[in-house]
Formats: structure tokens, sequence, C-alpha cells
């Protein structure tokens, strides 16, 4: 009886060891946090445009853009919502003429994955652009 269980605990022993030994911790890819910069131009009366740029393509390819206005009083409003073309270019065409004041765009933050790991590609601004 004696033997049995002796065995036993050995037989169990080395079945446990052998599994905990011959198992591999799962190492989690570091994602990075990647730069943006981000353009505005005013090329015509009822067109403003630019573009999106990071080291990482998926920080600008299809990247979030968000165009606001600022009046003459100060009131801020959110004039476009777009999203960037594959070269991460981004067009805003208006209804009518810009009014006079100040726009600005931004790049949202996005966490993406790219590169077999999580990625953050930071928000970024333009300069100011008067109108």
């Amino acid at each position: 009886m004696v033997l049995i269980v002796g065995v036993l605990v050995l037989v169990l022993g080395l079945g446990l060891g052998g599994g905990l030994a011959g198992a591999k911790k799962k190492h989690k890819k570091k994602g990075h946090v990647w730069g943006s910069k981000i353009t505005l131009a005013h090329p015509s009366p009822r067109r403003f445009s630019g573009v999106v740029h990071s080291k990482l393509a998926g920080c600008f390819k299809g990247r979030l853009v968000n165009v606001f206005y600022t009046d003459p009083g100060g009131n801020k409003a959110l004039l476009s919502v777009q999203r960037a073309d594959g070269k991460g270019r981004y067009v805003v065409d208006l209804t009518q003429d810009a009014y006079p004041g100040v726009y600005q765009a931004q790049a949202a933050k996005e966490r993406i994955r790219a590169r077999k790991a999580p990625q953050t590609c930071r928000a970024g601004d333009s300069p100011i652009f008067g109108v």
C-alpha cells in the first residue's frame, strides 16, 4: 500500500512538474506611441485641405480629422469630421465661402493594432489658420 501511494505521488509529481517545466510564458509584445503632425490649407474660398503625417502608416491612413472654426467673438464650433485617405490627405468642401475667423484641424488620438501589437497614435493639432 505504501509502495502504491509512493509511486502515485511520484507519477503525479513528475506529471505536474513536467507540464510546468515545459510551459512557456506568453510574452506580450509592447506597443509604441507614435507622433502625428497635421497641416491645414485654404486653397479656395470653399475648400480646406491638409495632410496627416506620421512615421507609422497606420497612424495616417484613415485617420479621423476634425476641423474647428472659431468666430471673432471666441465661440468655437466643430466644422467638419473627415477620414484621411490612404496617403493621409483630407479635404473639406464648404457649401459657401468660409466665414472670417480662425480655423484649425485636429487629428484625433487613436489606438490601433499594427506590427502585431497595439499602437497609439498621438493627437496632433495644425497651426491656426485665419480667414
